[in-house]
């Protein structure tokens, strides 16, 4: 996108299941109706015609999107083209269709990366021998957790949908059908590259190019230029996209965007409903904290990523300038009346959040129902930020997850998790399912400071309580469980009628 954005507009999509975009409900997600659903997305962004690039499965849409309209696609510039043999359907799809299922200790995690890195080492990744052995640089840590791992933790198991898709698509036939320019090739160390042979001869309109061993720099520069040579030349170049105004996705009662440069989830509600705006803890995200309150609080529910965590694209945020910064979404929403639900940062950001709307003269949300606050004493202020965290760097093997699940299980379990004895442990039901841990660790991995998160809640001081205004505050804490111990002196600090 870089390489085009100074020549043109240049637009990436998520393909569906992965990335942001929704899953579809069938069962095989077919390259014709990718490229179907491609055609709309142009048609709601008010785009007659375009330039396509694709890699390997986007190649495939960007081929078939052409094929079936050829009038609104320019030219096509297409890194791996996907050209499957019925033997090869046979042998090598089923290696793509494992399953990733969360499992109770973990293991799921440490799979996940030892299949990742298998597969910098064979194609198919699982047909473990010399004969199979790709003659490719290794990739430090760091690229194979962000390219990979992550983005099997967000879009799970789309591929089962979409690879049929792929090795079932007739690509020779969508090739030799193009009357478009198009440019196709990649690198010699590229599981596709061998395709490159199969392209149908005499196609005038195609240009192959095979580049040299490992060199994704000079295939992404020729990639561009060719493609900016294209939409230069054409008479009647593409125009900017002009969106249509059509209000906030809607998808099953339910909603995900952008508000006030803030990333919000939430369920539709009346004009007259009382919403509950929930914000999750340190290194958590919205998505998680509604799974964990939706049997909890009655009414629709709008949970906002705090600034720095889950799809939120800002910086971390201390929890006074956090509150400041949400209020803006919730004016933004027209929402006529809220209530505010709370975990630890979060908490700690809704009675920020009630202090400044009482001192601005704002709109007050009707209760707060805070979880997991604590008034720090010295020594766990002086302790707690080291032990809390551990380091979430990616190591060559893997071994950052599984320490991450365990910590992140642990706090169901002990508080502080870290002391692991008799006295420490939480007496209450602990909430161990692992899909709801899979979705916190990879919560965790998208925030853009996991340590300085909470940092920023151990600094925050419950005792310099700010009048809240007539605002009915509930601290919620199961008896016996280590975070009732500070309930009644937190009820004195924000009311006057201790619960």
């Amino acid at each position: 996108m870089r390489l085009l954005a100074s020549h043109c507009t240049a637009i990436a999509v998520d393909t569906p299941g992965f990335g942001q975009s929704d899953a579809l409900a069938d069962e095989v997600w077919s390259m014709a109706m990718l490229s179907d659903l491609m055609l709309d997305l142009m048609d709601q962004l008010g785009l007659k015609t375009v330039g396509l690039c694709g890699q390997h499965t986007g190649a495939a849409m960007a081929a078939e999107l052409a094929r079936r309209h050829p009038s609104r696609v320019i030219a096509l510039a297409l890194d791996g083209i996907p050209l499957f043999t019925a033997h090869e359907c046979q042998s090598i799809l089923p290696h793509q269709l494992y399953r990733f299922l969360p499992a109770a200790d973990g293991s799921h995690l440490t799979w996940a990366w030892s299949r990742f890195r298998d597969g910098w080492m064979f194609f198919p990744w699982s047909a473990r021998s010399l004969s199979h052995r790709r003659d490719v640089d290794m990739p430090d840590a760091d690229t194979l957790h962000r390219v990979q791992v992550m983005e099997l933790l967000r879009s799970r198991e789309s591929h089962l949908h979409i690879y049929p898709g792929v090795f079932q698509w007739d690509g020779e036939a969508a090739l030799a059908a193009l009357r478009q320019p198009a440019w196709l090739g990649t690198t010699a160390d590229d599981q596709l590259f061998p395709h490159l042979e199969r392209i149908p001869c005499g196609a005038p309109t195609l240009e192959i190019h095979r580049l040299p061993h490992q060199d994704r720099d000079a295939l992404r520069i020729a990639q561009a230029d060719w493609m900016i040579r294209q939409l230069t030349a054409c008479a009647a170049p593409p125009a900017p996209p002009n969106p249509s105004a059509d209000g906030l996705p809607t998808t099953d009662g339910s909603w995900r965007a952008y508000v006030a440069g803030r990333c919000v989830s939430a369920e539709r509600w009346e004009p007259r409903e009382t919403v509950t705006v929930v914000l999750h803890g340190a290194g958590s995200a919205a998505g998680c904290e509604l799974d964990r309150c939706r049997t909890l609080v009655a009414g629709p529910l709008c949970a906002i990523d705090l600034p720095g965590h889950g799809d939120d694209t800002g910086d971390l945020m201390d929890p006074a300038l956090t509150a400041q910064a949400l209020q803006t979404v919730i004016g933004s929403l027209n929402v006529p009346a809220y209530r505010l639900w709370g975990r630890g940062l979060g908490a700690a950001v809704a009675l920020e959040w009630a202090a400044d709307a009482w001192a601005g003269k704002r709109p007050l949300p009707q209760a707060l129902t805070l979880c997991e606050l604590k008034l720090w004493v010295d020594d766990e202020r002086a302790n707690w930020p080291a032990q809390y965290t551990l380091p979430v760097t990616p190591d060559w093997d893997g071994s950052y997850l599984i320490r991450l699940w365990h910590q992140i299980r642990d706090r169901e379990l002990f508080h502080p998790w870290f002391e692991r004895t008799r006295a420490t442990i939480r007496h209450v039901e602990p909430q161990l399912d692992a899909d709801l841990l899979t979705r916190e660790v990879f919560a965790a991995l998208r925030c853009r400071d996991w340590s300085g998160s909470h940092r920023s809640w151990f600094a925050w001081r419950a005792d310099a309580a700010k009048a809240i205004g007539p605002t009915k505050v509930t601290f919620l804490a199961t008896p016996g469980d280590g975070w009732a111990r500070d309930v009644p002196a937190l009820h004195a600090l924000y009311t006057a009628d201790a619960a």
